[in-house]
């Protein structure tokens, strides 16, 4: 049931872009005529559209009215899922209803202009859905109005639709490029992700071949999330309850979403740890601001870069024999410490050349490794220090920001050092990359 008066209010912007609502006469004294036996508060919203539409298609003089009433139900529907928006993503995104209301609130109520109103009733089947849930669907599907959402950094499908359209393949690909993970994480993450194809997508598949599914993906069923554990179980032996699985299935669907958002807007799928938000809840008190959050976490930073730097060269050592396992300390030394080339260390160290150099140091291995264990240590060091300036309620739903916003300062130290590796001996200056090895490497020396 709803309020009759939608089907003769129009809410429209006028010409300074302000949102007004306008009764409209005729419409209402139109609805009157139509419908004199329902009183303004109970009106049974699936009748009255059939009935509307019905009077569309049959009767040509009855057109403009009737379209007109569905025309103001429209732009009422429009406003609340545009409301609904700003309550959802607006304070945290930075945008606001009077946004939005442009791309879809452009109806003025007069004739031969092609709304969205318009469109949105081209298509509209009465005996397939309401017409509040086919204008909510259209409203969220409209492409400008996806684009200016994608700006800022909303991507409106939900989890599980994102998860239906995402190939095994594709999530490798984002699991090794974007997000690094162990070839065993990556492993579970695609056996998760196939076993709730398996389960979830083939009945949501089903469903649509019988035409009893809506447009809408619910989350999975308990049902459905024991038989994706019982499935994950069988594949490669991994244990999960129902709760954690819908826990992970979250979590990697927020990072596929993260990483559509960034692919969509062409940058970087990572947002800096000294986004506010990010770092501090509203009411952080003066014990715990923003400052003292980076002064720890850059100290931190630091700390994890020269465990993994300790970590990777110590692996190193142990798959290197003498006496190249010294030879390979020394070249680590006078490259990044000395700043020689690759050939004055070959003569050095009493190597032929400059390939046997290259060959001994690996240092686009080294990196990739130094970048494996710096994010293996700051993943679990950051979520704890994050704790005390984040709402512990928001951390898990943070935890993908977090990762991407790690991911790009790694990505940073280690791109540097590469740049410098590349960079003329005149223009040298030390990476931080360089001045933790270099602390590390003088003191086993």
């Amino acid at each position: 049931m709803g309020n009759a008066s939608r089907y003769w209010t129009l809410a429209k912007l006028n010409s300074a872009g302000q949102l007004k609502r306008e009764e409209i006469a005729s419409a209402k004294a139109f609805f009157k005529q139509q419908f004199p036996d329902f009183n303004d508060r109970d009106v049974p919203d699936s009748l009255v559209q059939s009935r509307l539409m019905q009077l569309m298609s049959q009767n040509q003089d009855l057109v403009q009215l009737s379209q007109l009433c569905l025309r103001c139900f429209i732009s009422d529907q429009v406003q609340q899922v545009c409301i609904q928006l700003e309550a959802r993503f607006g304070e945290r995104h930075g945008f606001t209803r009077k946004d939005l209301f442009p791309f879809v609130l452009d109806d003025d109520g007069k004739r031969g202009y092609q709304s969205f109103a318009i469109a949105v009733l081209s298509n509209f089947d009465p005996a397939r859905s309401s017409l509040a849930t086919w204008t909510s669907r259209l409203v969220r599907h409209h492409r400008e109005l996806n684009a200016f959402l994608l700006e800022c950094g909303v991507y409106l499908l939900s989890d599980w639709a994102i998860l239906n359209d995402t190939t095994p393949r594709k999530l490798e690909q984002v699991f090794t490029e974007v997000y690094p993970r162990t070839s065993l994480e990556v492993c579970q993450a695609i056996a998760l992700l196939n076993s709730y194809h398996e389960i979830y997508r083939q009945k949501r598949l089903r469903q649509r071949l019988e035409g009893t599914t809506t447009g809408h993906c619910p989350p999975p069923t308990p049902d459905q999330l024991e038989a994706i554990s019982h499935r994950l179980r069988q594949k490669v032996d991994l244990t999960l309850a129902p709760e954690t699985v819908l826990t992970r299935l979250q979590s990697m669907a927020e990072r596929l979403r993260q990483h559509r958002i960034a692919a969509r807007r062409g940058t970087p799928e990572t947002e800096a740890l000294t986004t506010p938000d990010l770092m501090v809840t509203p009411d952080v008190t003066d014990e715990h601001d923003p400052d003292q959050f980076l002064q720890l976490y850059r100290q931190q930073f630091a700390d994890c870069l020269q465990r993994a730097l300790q970590r990777v060269v110590s692996d190193r050592l142990q798959t290197i024999k003498p006496p190249k396992n010294k030879h390979f300390v020394t070249a680590l030394q006078l490259f990044h410490c000395q700043k020689m080339s690759m050939t004055e260390i070959a003569t050095r160290i009493g190597l032929k050349a400059q390939f046997e150099v290259s060959r001994l140091l690996k240092l686009k291995e080294f990196r990739a490794d130094v970048r494996h264990w710096m994010l293996n240590y700051l993943r679990d060091g950051v979520a704890a220090l994050a704790k005390d300036f984040i709402d512990p309620n928001q951390l898990q739903t943070r935890d993908a920001q977090i990762e991407a916003a790690l991911n790009q300062q790694i990505e940073e130290v280690i791109g540097s050092d590469e740049k410098q590796a590349n960079t003329p001996k005149n223009f040298l200056v030390d990476s931080l990359f360089a001045r933790k090895l270099c602390e590390y490497l003088d003191g086993i020396g």
